[in-house]
């Protein structure tokens, strides 16, 4: 399987690539970067894991990364949608709660709304907690969902 990971958290792509060692996996760090990647070459992958909360761009050698977007993920979605990239993408993010003008939204409220939103290619959402290793289990049951 090859799956494309859009996460800037260097721990948790270090635990992602751990978990998923024996998948061959491809790396973006930002929402343009990973935009850039899905339009060129969606067609390759089998699976999108997908960070909620990404930078606008790259982080370069003398700077920080680029504008934090607090729903980038929500934007690739739309974006996939909008371009018809169908690949199968799982939602992994450490925020359990995402503030928005109307009130804060679930963890399972934001993943309810994007199974309605992209039911064609949203699997699901994982947790991450740093001091857990249940994500490991979240993820291999949506990874198994998609072998069948």
């Amino acid at each position: 399987m090859k799956i494309l990971i859009i996460e800037d958290d260097k721990i948790k792509i270090e635990r992602l690539s751990s978990f998923l060692e024996s998948q061959k996996i491809v790396i973006k760090e930002s929402f343009q970067s990973g935009m850039l990647e899905l339009k060129s070459n969606y067609q390759v992958y089998d699976l999108l894991i997908l960070d909620m909360t990404i930078p606008l761009w790259e982080k370069g050698l003398n700077d920080l990364g680029g504008n934090y977007e607090q729903f980038g993920g929500e934007k690739i979605l739309r974006e996939m949608n909008r371009r018809k990239i169908l690949l199968p993408t799982i939602l992994f993010t450490m925020f359990d709660v995402f503030p928005t003008k109307e009130g804060n939204l679930t963890f399972d409220e934001i993943n309810t709304i994007f199974k309605n939103q992209f039911d064609s290619f949203y699997i699901g959402a994982v947790f991450y907690n740093a001091n857990e290793d249940n994500w490991q289990i979240d993820m291999s049951t949506l990874i198994s969902e998609l072998k069948t």
